[in-house]
């Protein structure tokens, strides 16, 4: 690739961008919005292009290490992730799509961008990766959201025209990700390039017909192949004609592809970052979502399917008043929507289920609150860290540091004698600084750690010299 980078960004630089590709980058966080006033524990400068990220200046530092990252006061993001953000233009009521939403980074930075009449919808086509991506989300103290597991193709024929926003961080050959370890040399092969531009025309194809007329199309990558970026873009812009254009971004023109206007790059020698792309394309007609012929591409995997029905989806999904909806309303005083499917309660704040009356629970879900199983209901972590307008609990135990810690840790937590608890519910949530960690349930001496292992610490960044990768793959 080296002749192909000469043509953005110097033969006198390919020697920085070689070792910059193979070092780990600089950490940087986004706090979340409504910590915006919280001070993170560590130094930091805020991110150039997204002033609402924040970049560590402190190479050493683990920011995921602290209690604060514990509370959700910030999300670890690597700032070239944060680009695309700044293209979005997210206004409070606006519907978006992220069409390949896992980890999460982005798709969180939407959700708390928007209002309660707003909607997210996080699809994420790899079953594996929805945990994780319903945990990031879990973080932002919103259910102004729905998670999807659905091929675009599919997608895209159900929910043509629906959205006034559609980013697209397409799979990609991954190459700024060397330094983290998560790829090898293979990425920067002319073969595995191919591929990864031949399935990224796939997911634009329907993309598209997400975006309703006057709406946007935001495309990201974490590669520096011209084949995965600007020729993507180029594809599209000769494929439909007057019916798209560029958006272009006058606060971002230092970092303006020198090969095509309105795309724009960061380099991880220049930037303070592993490195991306991004641009946004307005639609201004509608575009069919099953043009298959207009960008030319093969399926790379097989998709999932979408059985439709004549039916109109239903107004009320489940809402009679059961026992199982009487131990929900234990758990504390809830100010969402709420509905079950199957065993499962899910949360809704007004504009995602708006979404949900109109499509159903089939085709996209709200928060998890809580498995109810006979007499037995077991809360969800989402619940817990819900926002205080949004759920206010039963039960609080408020934590000094070291008890915080030690919940975080995965440890159970002895009772005060002195204290007794008259509520109806063993469910308690765990706060640090009044904000939520989690749930804790009442034994005969002691509160029970019902934290998942999953968002458990294993160390913290006071009491440890290791600097493990902590960060997730955005």
């Amino acid at each position: 690739m080296i002749e192909r980078l000469e043509s953005l960004i110097g033969l006198s630089e390919i020697k920085d961008f070689h070792q910059a590709i193979a070092s780990r980058p600089p950490k940087s966080i986004r706090p979340r919005i409504d910590r915006s006033c919280s001070i993170p524990p560590f130094p930091t400068t805020p991110v150039p292009w997204y002033p609402q990220g924040l970049q560590l200046l402190d190479p050493n530092i683990r920011p995921g290490g602290f209690l604060e990252y514990a509370a959700a006061d910030y999300y670890i993001q690597d700032s070239a992730s944060m680009l695309p953000l700044a293209m979005l233009d997210i206004q409070p009521d606006d519907w978006i799509c992220d069409l390949c939403a896992a980890p999460g980074g982005k798709a969180s930075a939407i959700a708390e961008n928007l209002g309660p009449d707003g909607f997210l919808l996080a699809n994420e086509v790899i079953s594996g990766r929805l945990d994780v991506l319903r945990y990031a989300l879990s973080r932002t103290g919103r259910a102004n959201y729905a998670i999807c597991n659905l091929d675009p193709e599919p997608l895209a024929d159900a929910l043509a025209g629906r959205f006034d926003k559609v980013l697209v961080d397409v799979p990609c050959s991954g190459q700024s990700l060397l330094g983290r370890k998560r790829q090898s040399d293979s990425s920067f092969s002319a073969s595995h390039v191919q591929h990864c531009a031949a399935r990224a025309k796939r997911i634009l194809t329907s993309a598209l017909g997400l975006v309703r007329p006057g709406g946007r199309l935001v495309l990201s990558t974490c590669t520096f192949a011209i084949e995965e970026n600007e020729a993507q873009i180029d594809a599209i812009l000769e494929a439909y004609g007057d019916s798209v254009s560029m958006v272009e971004f006058v606060a971002l023109k230092n970092w303006e592809s020198v090969i095509r206007q309105g795309c724009y790059r960061l380099w991880p020698h220049r930037d303070r970052c592993a490195g991306g792309f991004a641009a946004a394309i307005e639609v201004k007609n509608a575009i069919e979502p099953l043009a298959k012929g207009k960008i030319d591409s093969r399926t790379d995997r097989s998709r999932s399917t979408l059985k439709h029905s004549s039916k109109p989806p239903k107004s009320k999904l489940n809402s009679k008043l059961t026992n199982s909806e009487d131990l929900v309303v234990s758990l504390g005083q809830l100010h969402i929507e709420k509905h079950s499917q199957k065993a499962i309660w899910f949360g809704y704040e007004p504009g995602a289920m708006r979404f949900t009356n109109q499509f159903g629970t089939q085709l996209a879900q709200g928060l998890r609150i809580a498995q109810v199983s006979a007499d037995r209901i077991e809360p969800y972590l989402g619940l817990a860290m819900l926002a205080s307008e949004l759920f206010e609990p039963a039960q609080v135990l408020e934590l000094d540091s070291p008890s915080a810690e030690s919940f975080m840790l995965g440890q159970s937590l002895l009772k005060d004698p002195a204290i007794i608890s008259t509520s109806s519910t063993p469910w308690c949530v765990a706060k640090w600084k009044g904000k939520p960690l989690g749930w804790l349930k009442s034994a005969s001496n002691r509160w029970n750690n019902y934290l998942p292992t999953w968002a458990r610490f294993t160390s913290f960044a006071t009491n440890s010299s290791s600097n493990p990768d902590d960060e997730p793959l955005e």
